[in-house]
């Protein structure tokens, strides 16, 4: 299998090229130190596995991602990185990544993840995953916070929330404010969606 290196830091692609290159059926046919050389060289070479750093300069992994799956959905994405935050992986997979690999990882899980992924079977590592779902379900909202956000997620109004939780209107756009804020959110839909994504969940 044909492998692109991405990472801005040279000693990691390095790293990389040496022990994976000790694994015989992987290619290591390229590298790149940002998210659009390695735009560019997908469109010009045989590429089919793609492991990109995400905290990246000039373009940055997770627009890389999106722009490469675009241009040649058949390439599978890697997502290496240090970060194993929810919103680093949400972003990854929203874009189109079908996997995601932590550079503290072992190099056996390292190998079984590219071998998975060429496989067609989409592979987190586990302990990304882990913080996946911790960082989901500890949304740090205090209780009025959440009872505020079930009540956005129920169509109710900020007059509507006031009258049920005996608070002023002012607070009630203060405290979506903050809850938007805290989830980084843009709207009071995007609110909804997060909490009924949460309770399906459950």
């Amino acid at each position: 299998m044909k492998i692109l290196i991405v990472d801005d830091d040279e000693m990691v692609v390095d790293s990389f090229e040496v022990i994976l290159s000790t694994v015989p059926e992987f290619e290591i046919v390229g590298s790149a130190y940002n998210g659009q050389e390695a735009i560019e060289f997908c469109k010009d070479n045989p590429v089919e596995i793609v492991l990109m750093d995400i905290q990246m300069p000039v373009t940055d992994g997770i627009a890389a991602c999106r722009i490469i799956k675009y241009n040649n959905p058949e390439i599978k994405i890697i997502m290496l990185t240090t970060f194993h935050d929810y919103k680093s992986i949400h972003q990854s997979l929203q874009a189109g990544a079908s996997g995601y690999l932590l550079k503290s990882d072992d190099l056996e899980k390292q190998k079984l993840t590219i071998q998975s992924v060429y496989a067609g079977l989409p592979i987190i590592s586990e302990e990304a995953l882990k913080s996946f779902r911790e960082a989901k379900m500890d949304n740090q909202l205090t209780l009025r916070e959440n009872e505020i956000l079930e009540l956005i997620a129920n169509g109710l109004s900020n007059k509507e929330i006031a009258s049920q939780l005996y608070i002023s209107e002012g607070t009630v756009r203060n405290n979506v404010s903050i809850i938007l804020d805290k989830l980084e959110l843009r709207d009071r839909t995007q609110l909804a969606i997060y909490y009924w994504q949460l309770k399906t969940e459950e």
